[in-house]
């Protein structure tokens, strides 16, 4: 049984898996599998996993039929895994370095954490330097229990920057929504805060990518609206499990970015044609998801410039929608 399962959905991502399936394989620390989950893919990314299931027997393929988006391959791998712990690779991406696996087990071991946080890098296929991304900072190196976990809730990291005991997601419910898009923003913070023994290092772990195009990233893409059902979902497992209460005061501003001052933003400057009726329907709704939302004091901290910069965007986003378009159509002549 292994200690760690690496867990990667796949789709559509053959011109990547040398660099993904490779940062795995190159690792010095060898008690892993890696679950990779062909969701359906169209291009020749199965050929290829095949390929190299047949030469390590780590390695192991489930091919999906039927597409069921990042989070149910997410899930189909939980549900393989053998993995006391579980740590989950995008396909495109990579991990940092050929100790990644083994810095990892070593803070497990050591310390008996229950989930290990990490820094990472982004990087870019043309060669040039990473650069380093440290979500928490380094400081929460030296904090443990409740004090990671609060600073957990005002510095909230992506899905993979961290490995998890794989029964904080199974034993409470953690599961991610299958089928849509921004699925991480719905258990990431449910599943950090399950964790009665975290532990942060400052090692380069993962590597993202970022030159390459993705709902979360790209423009005109109404999937992008996935993540008011994500924030959703976040609280109500957040209360489910006691967790809400808390913190509730960090954890509602993090809701309100996510659910409203993300989205606002994203409406103006994501899209050609301003989506109206999201618009309206966000800002109509968010006093429901976020009731007192103006009371909160981490909202009442922000500067002048923050509150007045969304109060502009949030009366006058066709003004700014207009001008926004205006610019961007100088700047691309």
């Amino acid at each position: 049984m292994p200690l760690i399962s690496v867990i990667m959905p796949v789709y559509n991502a053959e011109q990547f898996l040398d660099c993904s399936v490779g940062s795995v394989l190159s690792q010095t620390f060898d008690d892993w599998e890696l679950i990779c989950f062909n969701d359906a893919s169209t291009d020749n990314s199965i050929s290829i996993l095949d390929r190299y299931a047949s030469t390590d027997p780590r390695i192991h393929v489930i091919d999906s039929p039927v597409n069921v988006k990042q989070g149910g391959g997410r899930n189909r791998g939980i549900l393989a895994a053998k993995g006391k712990y579980v740590m989950f690779l995008d396909a495109d991406d990579r991990l940092a370095s050929p100790r990644s696996l083994a810095v990892c087990a070593g803070a497990i071991r050591k310390e008996h954490a229950d989930m290990v946080l990490f820094d990472y890098e982004q990087f870019r296929g043309d060669g040039s330097a990473p650069v380093t991304v440290s979500p928490l900072g380094q400081n929460a190196a030296g904090m443990r229990s409740d004090i990671l976990r609060r600073h957990l809730t005002t510095h909230p990291g992506p899905i993979w920057s961290a490995v998890y005991r794989r029964s904080l997601i199974t034993d409470n419910g953690l599961l991610f929504p299958e089928n849509v898009f921004y699925e991480d923003n719905a258990v990431a913070l449910a599943i950090q805060l399950s964790a009665l023994n975290p532990v942060k290092i400052n090692e380069i772990v993962y590597g993202y990518r970022v030159d390459n195009t993705s709902v979360t990233r790209s423009r005109n893409n109404y999937r992008f609206f996935h993540r008011l059902g994500s924030a959703i979902t976040l609280k109500r497992h957040l209360v489910r499990l006691g967790l809400y209460d808390r913190w509730h005061e960090e954890i509602d501003f993090l809701l309100l970015n996510q659910y409203y001052v993300h989205t606002v933003y994203g409406c103006i400057y994501r899209f050609d044609r301003l989506p109206v009726r999201r618009l309206h329907y966000v800002t109509g709704t968010v006093d429901r998801i976020i009731p007192d939302f103006r009371d909160n004091p981490l909202y009442r901290s922000q500067s002048l410039k923050w509150k007045l910069k969304l109060a502009l965007h949030t009366r006058f986003p066709r003004l700014i929608h207009a001008l926004s378009a205006i610019r961007h159509s100088i700047t691309h002549r």
